[in-house]
């Protein structure tokens, strides 16, 4: 299936040479908390469970849930979503630069999630706002991390803002936190601030410091989500934060059917998730998220594998490859031929 919609180019000496793919992926579906962060979006516990377990029958393998520190309702959501998951695995998300980061742990541990992330900011802007030096902030993610390391569920730590931090802080951080028992390190270009070859760069710097696995978390605020979050895998990331239909802060994050395609299709990294659920889920999470997918959205849009140009009409009737990359069932799509529309 992938190998006649690969680009060849990537299979050429001069371009594999410079790439480093993990051995094997995770994609972590960060939906039903990211999500609940754009604006008018909001799922109840049974859709969230509703979600998860549409996700779960497609592949994906880990999904995060929520804050269980700061909204009662994460927590609960949390453990139905791990008993609906019985070989399922579920993250939850510790903010370690608030007061109470203590409770925040605690909540997570509580939870009966699988794995923690504690998150800390890394940037000296934002560091500014709390009001902390960088030796403080170093013991603090050594702080959290350890209380965290305390429990049974596996332990990443992010970073806040990786890509506008000053590496020689960061590489602080990310050794705090390996060396204060830490499963998981993350590349997170939280405001969608980055180009591929800075997060390819942190990628490498963050698995050369650390020998951990590494995750991307990407936004989307130029409109490089995908690209980062596909530089970050190509650099050896091992594990890929994506939001159903690119949900989330501001501009979002990188769409999980987006990612997984791209991966699939163009690279031949096996994800685990089936392609040709795609569509189906895109417009699954668009309806429970109360949002239109546009006509040409990538992937899944109701328009991508219309064509309207007689001579394009005549050579998709000859060769279904000819006017596209790929055929739409092999992502749940569905093709048209349709006349073109004159004013």
């Amino acid at each position: 299936m992938a190998s006649e919609a690969v680009n060849r180019l990537i299979a050429t000496p001069a371009v594999a040479s410079e790439r480093q793919p993990p051995s094997s992926l995770l994609i972590n579906d960060v939906t039903l908390r990211e999500g609940e962060q754009s604006e008018g979006v909001s799922f109840s516990e049974a859709r969230k469970v509703e979600l998860a377990l549409a996700l779960h029958a497609a592949g994906v393998r880990q999904v995060q849930v929520g804050y269980p520190g700061r909204f009662e309702r994460d927590g609960e959501a949390t453990r139905s979503v791990a008993a609906a998951l019985p070989d399922g695995r579920v993250e939850v998300v510790a903010l370690a630069f608030v007061p109470d980061w203590e409770h925040e742990v605690d909540a997570c541990l509580e939870s009966g999630a699988d794995v923690v992330t504690v998150v800390f900011r890394s940037s000296d802007r934002l560091q500014r706002l709390l009001g902390v030096t960088r030796e403080q902030a170093v013991e603090r993610v050594r702080g959290a991390v350890s209380r965290a390391a305390a429990g049974d569920a596996q332990v990443a730590f992010l970073p806040s803002d990786t890509t506008r931090a000053d590496p020689g802080h960061l590489s602080e951080l990310w050794h705090a936190a390996a060396s204060s028992g830490a499963d998981r390190v993350y590349v997170a270009d939280s405001m969608g601030a980055a180009t591929p070859e800075l997060v390819a760069w942190l990628v490498r710097r963050a698995r050369e410091l650390t020998g951990l696995a590494v995750g991307v978390h990407c936004h989307n605020d130029f409109g490089l989500a995908v690209a980062n979050t596909l530089a970050g895998v190509n650099a050896g990331a091992e594990i890929v934060d994506v939001a159903m239909n690119g949900l989330g802060d501001r501009a979002g994050n990188a769409p999980l059917e987006e990612v997984v395609a791209a991966l699939e299709l163009l690279y031949e990294l096996p994800t685990g998730i089936e392609v040709a659920a795609l569509t189906q889920l895109s417009r699954l999470f668009a309806a429970a998220s109360n949002r239109t997918l546009p006509p040409n959205k990538p992937i899944s849009g109701s328009s991508v594998f219309v064509h309207t140009l007689p001579t394009h009409r005549a050579a998709i009737e000859q060769d279904s490859r000819s006017i596209q990359a790929f055929e739409p069932e092999l992502v749940g799509n569905t093709q048209r031929l349709e006349d073109r529309v004159d004013a």
